[in-house]
C-alpha cells in the first residue's frame, strides 16, 4: 500500500466546512489536449475571487426490466449508467489580473483541467479534478451597492477525487487586487449614432449561452466519457432595470431598432452585446412610487469581448 493510500486509511472522519482552507484554481488545455489531465511541472492559476463552486456528476442510472419469474419478478437485472455527464457552476468576483480565463473559455479551441483543494490539516484534506471543461453559460450581474458577480456554468469530461494531483504542480499565489464593484463599470449602447451612456440603470444581467454540444462516440475502450464539447448556436441577451427618464427605450420597442449593448469594464475589457433589439420593455407606473421603474429584455445577434 502506497504512502497516499494509508494516508487516507489513517485519517479521521471530520465534516468539512464553508470555513477550511478552499482553494479552486485552473489550468488551460489546447484541443488537442483535451481530456486530459496536467502532467509534468505547470502552475494553476486564479479565477478571481471564488465564491461558490457546485459540481454534478450525473452517470444516468437506468433500471433494466426484463420478464423474470418468482420472487424476482418486477426488480431489474441491473442499474446501468447511460452516459457520464459532468458539470460545474462557479461564482467568483472578478480583480484585475495578469490572465483571464475568459481569454481561455471564450473560443472552441480551450479547455480547462481545474483543481479544487479542501484542507483542514495535514492529515485532513483532499482534492476534486475536473477535465475537459467548457464554458456553456456565462452570466454577469451587477447591481447598485455591490461588486460585480460572475457565474460560470461549464460542462466538463470527468470528475475525479484523486489522493495526490497529477505531475508537479504549483498553485499560483491567491490575487489580492480589489473585486471590481458596480461603480467600476457602466453600460452603453448605440443605436446608430455611436456609444452613448446607458444612463440610470440600477440592475443589469447580462448573459451569453455557449450552445455546447457533448459528443458521445463508440470507441474500443467503451468509454462512456465524451470525447468533445462542440459548439452551436450562440445566444446573447441582457436584462436591465432603469429609471425611465424619457420615451427613448419604448420608442425602441416600438421601433424594433437594432441596438449595440456594452458592458465597460475595468483594464479595458468589456462585454459586447450586437446587432440587438429589446424583446421586452416593462415600465410599472405605480401610484405613489418615488421613481418609475422599467426592466428592459435584451436579445442580439452576436457577442465579442475584450479578453483576448
Amino acid at each position: 500500500m502506497g504512502e497516499a493510500e494509508k494516508r487516507i486509511r489513517d485519517r479521521k472522519m471530520v465534516r468539512y466546512k464553508g470555513t477550511d482552507q478552499l482553494l479552486f484554481q485552473y489550468l488551460e488545455q489546447t484541443e488537442a489536449n483535451y481530456g486530459n489531465k496536467a502532467s509534468g511541472a505547470y502552475t494553476l492559476k486564479n479565477l478571481g475571487f471564488v465564491q461558490e463552486m457546485v459540481p454534478l456528476y450525473d452517470p444516468e442510472l437506468s433500471p433494466v426490466h426484463v420478464l423474470r419469474t418468482g420472487s424476482d419478478a418486477g426488480i431489474p437485472i441491473r442499474i446501468l449508467s447511460k452516459r457520464e455527464n459532468v458539470k460545474l457552476r462557479v461564482s467568483w468576483l472578478q480583480p484585475t489580473l495578469t490572465s483571464y480565463v475568459h481569454k481561455e473559455l471564450f473560443t472552441d479551441k480551450e479547455n480547462l483541467y481545474a483543481v479544487l483543494r479542501v484542507y483542514r490539516d495535514a492529515s485532513n484534506y483532499f482534492f476534486v479534478d475536473f477535465t475537459g471543461l467548457k464554458c456553456d453559460v456565462l452570466t454577469i450581474r451587477g447591481s447598485i451597492g455591490e461588486p460585480l458577480t460572475w457565474i460560470m456554468e461549464m460542462i466538463g469530461q470527468a470528475m475525479d477525487t484523486p489522493a495526490a494531483l497529477p505531475g508537479t504542480p504549483t498553485f499560483e499565489d491567491e490575487p489580492t487586487g480589489d473585486p471590481w464593484e458596480w461603480d467600476d463599470c457602466y453600460l452603453q449602447y448605440d443605436s446608430g449614432g455611436g456609444l452613448t451612456l446607458f444612463s440610470d440603470v440600477t440592475d443589469f444581467e447580462i448573459r451569453v449561452t455557449l450552445g455546447l454540444k457533448p459528443v458521445f462516440v463508440f470507441d474500443s475502450t467503451g468509454s462512456k466519457k465524451l470525447v468533445a464539447l462542440e459548439q452551436t448556436v450562440i445566444n446573447p441577451s441582457a436584462r436591465i432595470t432603469a429609471n425611465l427618464q424619457s420615451e427613448t427605450q419604448l420608442d425602441w420597442l416600438l421601433a424594433q431598432t437594432e441596438v449595440d449593448l456594452k458592458l465597460v469594464l475595468p483594464d479595458s475589457k468589456h462585454i459586447t452585446l450586437s446587432d440587438g433589439k429589446f424583446r421586452a420593455v416593462e415600465p410599472t407606473f405605480k401610484a405613489g412610487e418615488e421613481l418609475i421603474a422599467q426592466r428592459l429584455d435584451f436579445i442580439a445577434k452576436s457577442w465579442s469581448h475584450g479578453f483576448a
